[in-house]
């Protein structure tokens, strides 16, 4: 399946992943989320020895991977996402909270 949409107009090429990032809004349950100025908070700390680990890490991962192919066309969400992707190995609690912030 092509997450990829390419239009190409007298004005030159455009890209957009609408259709596969309301496909990660409809998995996550954000669907009717409200968008936010930022991705990130800007004072948020995040590490490795706080919170719980996650039962089934790897909803984090696929998410946070998810979210890494969605960067091709929202260069905005990059910082947030290499944060968070920092802590695929283990991830925690409070890691999974501030991926869904950047949703």
């Amino acid at each position: 399946m092509h997450h990829l949409e390419v239009a190409r107009s007298k004005h030159g090429i455009s890209l957009c992943q609408r259709k596969y990032a309301l496909e990660i809004f409809e998995d996550t349950c954000f669907l009717a989320s409200k968008p936010s100025r930022s991705p990130v908070d800007p004072n948020l700390t995040l590490t490795q020895s706080e919170g719980s680990f996650l039962a089934d890490p790897s909803q984090y991962r696929r998410l946070i991977g998810r979210m890494i192919y969605l960067t091709i066309t929202r260069p905005d969400l990059a910082y947030a996402v290499h944060i968070l992707s920092q802590f695929m190995d283990k991830p925690q609690k409070p890691h999974l909270d501030a991926a869904h912030l950047v949703l």
